[in-house]
């Protein structure tokens, strides 16, 4: 569900959004701080914003995606280093440029697809989100506006009259509705929501209860591809559309249909790296890695080596290695088979893989002649039987043993995610691919829980019966298109059943 929310300078948006997804459990998306983010990384890398072919070179390897606490960039939370007053200054420079506006409106797009969201500013509900299944205008008398900001100015100790404020105010509320781009106005289907006179909290119950009245769904507060996948699969498909030839050693995501896509771009899959000598042509490296004997043999092999393997994971090898080198015997919490893990293992000489379930006690046993024990984790495994599995390794061998929880935080968020809708729904879907570990494993967490989880891959998957109050959720190896069929699908199912009329899928 997406909730935009607009309105003039001092109608409160900014601060009833924020409250209205924290009631609502929804991702609050600051779009200025996606402005702020992009100019900051322009900067640093000396890029000038007038310049706009090395710009658009930048953004084109940019990816802004959703976590539980809000934005990312490239992977990486937005922090306090891009509130500054300099990256305030490089902001508002940045957007005077027609085309970064335009990649930033479809960023914004984008993000609204990966969860519930709550989005506010001037021109959301008009231009960003013009599908959005909420919008509302907040607005409120110029005098209450200017009172509102002339008392936050008090608050921050600046010197400053009312009447000043409220000529500030008139000035901005002109320039803002009579501006040839997108100038504030009420999208025709919004919902007009006159502040005057009304506390915060009035204002967020009355938004929060619009929202509740038209949400159908409980949604994850994130879905569809991780950073290391969404970046995998997009630098994969501009690859492909280059015309050369491109491998890939092994699935670039565990999801069928978007291999199939990928595949039907001519994407050829290694099978056996020994079975070719010369090849002219690109190999990706996939988001899960591959072992340094691997890479070396597609070096010598392929014309050109492309490395796509996900940042976190490739934190994890370089920590492991680091951690041998200082002569710790390191352990992997993983599943021996998985890629990623084979793809660490192989970069090791003094190693023990441990699968969830195995006999603890034996691989204590087998530990306890060794002086320094490391645990590092696959970075899709269960947070809870990882720390199962570490603390009965400190239990038994004491201060031998260091434990580094390597499991990423986007797969962290949604293991919380799914233990929300268990506790809140009747039915969880999850959707994704059959082989793909992340869904499983949410799947296990629901099902552990006691609720009915059902591993969805297309509308086809979905039961006849009546599920009751359903919650969704994906794999970090969904996309988001592939989500939003099965929610279209809800939807329409349940506007006939309101209507009285048959319902069932088709077959």
């Amino acid at each position: 569900m997406r909730i935009a929310i607009d309105g003039p300078a001092g109608s409160g948006k900014s601060t009833v959004a924020k409250l209205v997804a924290l009631d609502l459990n929804f991702v609050y998306i600051d779009t200025g701080a996606m402005y702020r983010a992009l100019a900051l990384k322009a900067h640093r890398l000396k890029i000038e914003f007038s310049d706009e072919s090395s710009m658009v070179e930048m953004m084109n390897h940019t990816y802004f995606s959703l976590s539980e606490n809000g934005i990312t960039l490239d992977g990486r939370p937005l922090g306090e280093e891009i509130r500054t007053s300099e990256v305030s200054m490089l902001s508002s420079d940045i957007a005077r440029y027609p085309y970064v506006r335009t990649y930033l409106t479809e960023q914004q797009r984008n993000l609204s697809r990966q969860g519930n969201v709550v989005m506010e500013g001037r021109d959301i509900g008009t231009v960003v989100l013009p599908d959005a299944e909420l919008k509302i205008f907040l607005t409120a008398s110029i005098e209450e506006r200017a009172r509102r900001r002339y008392a936050e100015h008090l608050s921050s100790l600046k010197e400053i009259d009312y009447e000043s404020v409220l000529q500030e105010m008139k000035v901005r509320d002109f320039n803002d509705s009579s501006r040839k781009i997108a100038p504030l106005k009420p999208a025709k289907d919004a919902i007009l929501l006159d502040t005057t006179g009304l506390s915060i909290s009035e204002v967020v119950q009355k938004v929060v209860a619009m929202a509740k009245k038209r949400q159908r769904v409980l949604l994850s507060k994130s879905v569809g591809f991780c950073y290391g996948v969404d970046r995998a699969v997009n630098e994969a498909i501009k690859i492909l559309k280059s015309g050369k030839s491109v491998f890939a050693t092994g699935e670039i995501v565990h999801n069928e249909d978007v291999m199939k896509k990928l595949k039907g771009l001519g994407l050829e899959i290694i099978e056996d790296i020994s079975s070719y000598d010369s090849v002219d042509g690109i190999a990706i490296i996939r988001a899960h890695g591959i072992d340094p004997e691997s890479e070396k043999r597609l070096r010598e092999v392929f014309t050109e080596v492309i490395d796509l393997t996900c940042p976190i994971v490739y934190n994890v090898f370089s920590l492991a290695v680091d951690l041998q080198a200082r002569g710790s015997f390191v352990v992997v919490f993983g599943k021996r088979n998985h890629p990623e893990v084979t793809a660490l293992s192989g970069r090791l000489e003094r190693y023990l893989i441990v699968e969830p379930g195995e006999n603890y006690s034996s691989v204590v046993d087998s530990l306890k002649a060794i002086e320094h024990v490391t645990v590092i984790s696959q970075t899709t495994m269960n947070t809870d039987d990882f720390k199962d599995f570490s603390s009965f390794l400190e239990e038994n061998l004491g201060g031998r043993v260091e434990i580094h929880n390597t499991i990423c935080r986007v797969t962290v968020e949604r293991e919380s995610e799914a233990k929300r809708l268990a506790r809140e729904a009747d039915t969880v879907i999850v959707v994704g691919g059959k082989n793909s570990s992340n869904t499983r494993k949410l799947l296990d967490i629901i099902r552990r829980l006691g609720k009915r989880a059902i591993h969805v891959q297309t509308t086809g998957d979905l039961p006849h019966e009546e599920m009751g109050k359903i919650g969704v959720i994906s794999g970090t190896s969904t996309p988001y298109d592939q989500i939003q069929k099965i929610l279209d699908y809800i939807d329409n199912k349940r506007e006939v059943t309101d209507n009285g009329r048959e319902t069932g899928p088709a077959r």
